[in-house]
């Protein structure tokens, strides 16, 4: 399998949580400071605002582009053993992780949530445990995972038509579960809801469930290619 993974993004956005951890702890200290002190206790409320921003920042940017394994190495492993037919893009398209296979792409969603999480419906749940609190700022939230794969597909849609006249291949849908320690619980899908949601270890097994469909024109391949790789290829 081909993987093109955007290096000089990831070490652009290393750099950014490291300035931001720093610059949220600064302004976190001082604004806890000020509210100490009755003549700084006007800005303590802001400075404790900008620091949670600052946080937040840093922890979404840690958990994509930092804490190992990324996403990104997690797909390469569990995707591991399809031949050079199929093209991982990583942190180079509109979406951050793109599969080109040889019939159709699929736009990939991943979350890195542990614990137990349940679909019921359109709605989401994980279950709340005391280490989840103390590591709020580490953490992103669920969402609705679904609704984000299904959005995805839009942006990468209209990415590819920017640049590609004509029909495109189909792009589907798929929400992969990464973290070691999670357990899905999938309850009902919601009507039109045909999102497949995996771990990752099962990602391989779902994509060969799918219809092979007809090839990819080698033409239209090449330049769905081109776009994906953007400036990493």
């Amino acid at each position: 399998m081909k993987v093109t993974t955007n290096e000089k993004l990831i070490q652009q956005r290393s750099k950014l949580v490291r300035w931001t951890s720093m610059a949220g702890l600064m302004v976190l200290g001082a604004g806890l400071i000020a509210s100490f002190n009755e003549a700084y206790y006007f800005w303590s409320l802001p400075s404790l605002l900008i620091g949670f921003v600052l946080a937040n920042i840093s922890a979404h940017n840690a958990n994509r582009y930092v804490r190992q394994p990324r996403a990104d190495q997690t797909l390469e492993k569990a995707l591991r053993g399809f031949d050079n037919n199929y093209h991982l893009f990583n942190f180079t398209a509109a979406v951050p992780h793109v599969l080109l296979t040889p019939s159709r792409l699929y736009a990939i969603t991943v979350k890195g949530q542990d614990g137990v999480i349940r679909r019921h419906g359109g709605r989401w749940k994980r279950n709340f445990n005391l280490r989840r609190l103390f590591l709020f700022f580490n953490e992103e939230m669920l969402g609705n995972p679904t609704n984000e794969a299904l959005s995805n597909v839009d942006r990468l849609r209209s990415q590819l038509s920017k640049s590609i006249q004509g029909d495109l291949p189909p792009i589907e849908p798929v929400v992969v579960f990464t973290h070691p320690n999670v357990t899905l619980e999938l309850g009902d899908q919601s009507p039109g809801d045909d999102v497949p949601v995996v771990l990752a270890r099962d990602l391989k097994k779902q994509l060969r469930t799918q219809g092979k469909g007809a090839q990819i024109d080698p033409q239209l391949r090449a330049q769905i290619a081109e776009v994906l790789q953007g400036d990493a290829g």
